[in-house]
């Protein structure tokens, strides 16, 4: 269980590349929303990041504590290619798809577009713990400011 959040309201805009691959992340009041030219690309390279800081690989469990902060802060992050949708996570989300793929209802995964940016079935979870972990971050900064 995490600590309590009061709602937090966003506004950025922030454009970085990953590998050479560009990614923005705008904000509005709750609302976040992650466009990579790569998804998997930056979804692999976040997920080495954070298995190099903590030691281990994050998973379900780290899925699932993510979309509670996000939706405890009000907020709800969108992570998406310039032409598909892959995952929503957070506040105002309720997906039994989620429950079953990623470990939490909290997190609704656009099936179609999580296979087109993964190129593998099994990397459902690989796409959305890269993108919370970039979600975390955000989350993470904010609290600190």
């Amino acid at each position: 269980m995490s600590p309590e959040v009061g709602r937090l309201d966003l506004t950025g805009d922030l454009s970085l590349e990953v590998d050479g691959a560009p990614v923005r992340i705008t904000a509005r009041g709750g609302d976040v929303d992650v466009v990579a030219d790569d998804v998997r690309g930056l979804v692999l390279g976040l997920r080495e990041a954070a298995t190099a800081r903590n030691g281990t690989r994050p998973g379900r469990a780290d899925v699932g504590s993510l979309a509670g902060a996000l939706a405890d802060a009000g907020l709800t992050a969108r992570l998406r290619s310039p032409s598909q949708h892959v995952v929503t996570i957070g506040a105002g989300v309720d997906s039994a798809l989620g429950g079953a793929l990623l470990g939490t209802r909290l997190a609704r995964p656009d099936a179609l577009g999580v296979l087109r940016t993964s190129g593998r079935a099994r990397e459902i979870e690989a796409v959305a713990v890269g993108a919370l972990a970039l979600l975390a971050a955000v989350v993470v900064r904010r609290r600190r400011h």
